[in-house]
């Protein structure tokens, strides 16, 4: 059926009912835009400048690094203020003219800011950027006090790593430097702040997970050109790294680095009794506060590319031929084995032959007839090169592992080295060829392929001076594990400290050997042929043993000199003295090596000066045990003090 059309009166009526909706539509469009315009057009600007008000930010707080103490409570390590200064980028107009600005006031070089700046262009816009580090006061001050020309820019006081001993104690305590990707990776979120500089070496390396705090936080107020207006009271306070305590001596550290002078080398005093390291010394030495600084890559170089390896710790990573310090090791294989026993006498005649090789004894007219001890006492080489031939290089090996030589000693620093102990399987693994009889007398006397380092030859002697009984080392004496939870009496942190596991391992030699051994050691210090005679002493026995290694043949220095006259000092021989003290009743073991240093008699006079320092300002010489019914009647022997 067809609708029939509307009529006039229904179709104005229909007119009359649209107008009234589009008017009423009209009023509110008509007040938006007008709205609108007056927002974006007439006050524009207005607004624009008032959307780069305030706002409220989240701020990390970085958490104080633990403090590293000696053994008496001297701080090594600290944490001082640094003053950085930071840019936003979204509260920056103009990143360019900003950074000009901040050049021409602060005397900055503006590539320095720029690569600042570029090097963390990948960080959120609304997150700060560290652009510089260490503000003196004067540039604080001006940057605070015209702070509306740096719009963006403030400064955060992070602590900064400080070692207030400078060079000494260096490579034990080890450096911080910025902290890798890869480092970073491995941090949870709550330690990104705090762990900004990371250990690299050393005992700040070592025990990162310790010395890390955990970061706080807090809610902030910043006004258009990013600063600081108002804190909120929920900030989360960091908690900070847990102390450590070493068992180094600062002041007997200082002294052996004072002892050692401008020698290169290393010293090492140690506990035979518990493994804890008293002094480590490896020169020349480097300043840690330098890479706390930031070092430049030129400075990094120089330091990485040292002649002398000033980066290394030569204590536990200097691979050296121990030299007659060896003969320890052999005549216990001797013993041990039943080669030969306390009476057993050997000639030498200052010289042995094996074929057509003719190897001399250092006294080259020969000691005579010697017995085990007075071959320790006199280091004579021939009575060890007719051991050696007896014995085998396996069998040598076996007793040099047993006295940890060629093994890890397990401290609590990076990169040990193990050093080499040969055998007939090194080397055909290592050259590819087999094992010659005439090498087994060079190793007998320290030489050859035979090397150590300082810490296994002290650990070593340890072990001849505590009964036979090897103590892994250790430089941390202490962890202070410092809680954030509160005494509810006090309010004073929970401190909970922690000691170390003291490590023991048997070597399995009989109480006879160690006996004899240390019978010659002290033959060889306080006897009227010893080789270590320049360190006895008039305030403590000293038992000891010197070490000569050739850098080169004897053939090849004769050749330098008489090529240009005279033979320079990286040809030296090096220079070893091994000792404990007292020789009755050891309670230290001192180490020294002195990088060409000649002869072993040099390192033995400054190993006297180091024991005699620490029983005349460590501690007292311990006297004599003597029976009850005897100590009204005898005198001690003046041996004992």
């Amino acid at each position: 059926m067809k609708e029939e059309p509307l009529s006039f009166e229904e179709l104005q009526l229909f007119n009359r009912r649209e107008m009234i909706i589009r008017s009423a539509l009209a009023v509110p469009f008509a007040a938006i835009i007008w709205r609108l315009w007056n927002l974006q057009v007439k006050n524009g600007k207005t607004y624009k400048e008032l959307s780069k008000g305030n706002r409220i930010r989240l701020k990390s707080i970085a958490a104080p690094r633990g403090i590293i103490y000696d053994r008496n409570g001297v701080v090594l390590a600290k944490n001082i203020p640094a003053y950085i200064l930071t840019l936003v980028r979204e509260d920056v107009p103009d990143i360019d003219a900003v950074l000009w600005k901040i050049s021409l006031a602060l005397k900055i070089p503006l590539p320095t800011l720029q690569m600042a700046l570029e090097a963390q262009s990948k960080v959120a816009r609304f997150n700060p950027i560290q652009i510089y580090e260490d503000l003196t006061l004067r540039q604080i001050a001006l940057i605070e006090t015209y702070q509306e020309e740096f719009p963006g820019i403030a400064i955060e006081v992070a602590p900064r790593r400080y070692y207030p001993l400078l060079k000494t104690g260096a490579h034990v305590f080890g450096y911080m430097s910025e902290i890798t990707k890869s480092q970073l990776k491995k941090l949870p979120l709550n330690q990104v702040k705090s762990a900004k500089l990371f250990g690299q070496e050393g005992i700040e390396a070592v025990y990162n997970s310790q010395l890390i705090g955990t970061d706080g936080g807090k809610q902030v107020e910043v006004n258009n050109t990013g600063r600081e207006i108002k804190t909120f009271p929920n900030q989360v306070d960091p908690v900070p790294g847990n102390d450590i305590i070493l068992s180094i001596d600062a002041d007997l550290q200082k002294n052996v680095e004072s002892i050692m002078g401008d020698r290169k080398g290393a010293a090492v005093v140690m506990n035979p009794h518990n493994g804890e390291v008293l002094a480590m010394v490896s020169l020349p030495a480097f300043d840690p506060n330098e890479f706390s600084q930031g070092l430049d890559f030129e400075r990094w170089q120089e330091l990485k590319s040292h002649p002398d390896h000033v980066l290394n710790n030569k204590c536990i990573q200097g691979g050296y031929s121990p030299g007659s310090t060896f003969k320890m090791v052999v005549a216990a294989a001797a013993l041990e084995s039943g080669l030969i026993d306390r009476e057993t006498e050997i000639k030498c005649e200052g010289v042995f032959r094996m074929g057509n090789t003719v190897m001399h004894c250092w006294k080259r007219g020969g000691h005579g007839l010697l017995k085990v001890v007075e071959a320790i006492e006199n280091s004579c080489n021939v009575f060890f090169y007719k051991l050696a031939m007896e014995l085998g290089i396996e069998k040598i090996k076996e007793y040099a592992n047993r006295f940890g030589l060629g093994l890890d000693t397990g401290i609590d620093l990076l990169n040990e080295s193990k050093g080499i102990v040969p055998d007939r399987q090194w080397k055909l693994e290592r050259f590819q060829k087999e094992w010659l009889k005439g090498e087994t007398p060079n190793v007998a006397i320290g030489q050859g392929f035979l090397t150590v380092t300082p810490i296994q030859l002290i650990n070593y002697i340890n072990a001849i001076a505590n009964d036979g009984v090897l103590i892994q080392p250790r430089i941390v004496q202490q962890l202070v594990k410092n809680s954030d939870v509160k005494d509810n009496q006090n309010g004073k942190p929970n401190i909970q400290f922690l000691p170390t596991e003291i490590i023991k391992k048997e070597t399995g030699i009989k109480p006879e050997t160690l006996s004899i051994l240390r019978e010659g050691m002290k033959a060889n210090v306080q006897g009227q042929n010893g080789t270590g005679k320049r360190a006895r002493s008039n305030i403590v026995s000293i038992a000891g043993k010197t070490g000569t290694t050739q850098v080169v043949s004897l053939k090849t220095r004769e050749k330098l000199k008489r090529e240009t006259g005279e033979v320079e000092e990286k040809y030296y021989d090096h220079a070893w003295f091994v000792s404990y003290a007292p020789a009755e009743n050891p309670m230290i073991t001192v180490v020294v090596m002195i990088e060409h240093g000649q002869a072993g008699h040099n390192s033995a006079e400054l190993a006297q000066h180091i024991i005699e320092y620490y029983f005349t300002n460590i501690t007292s010489v311990p006297k004599p045990s003597l029976e009850p019914e005897q100590e009204a009647i005898d005198e001690p022997d003046s041996s004992d003090v």
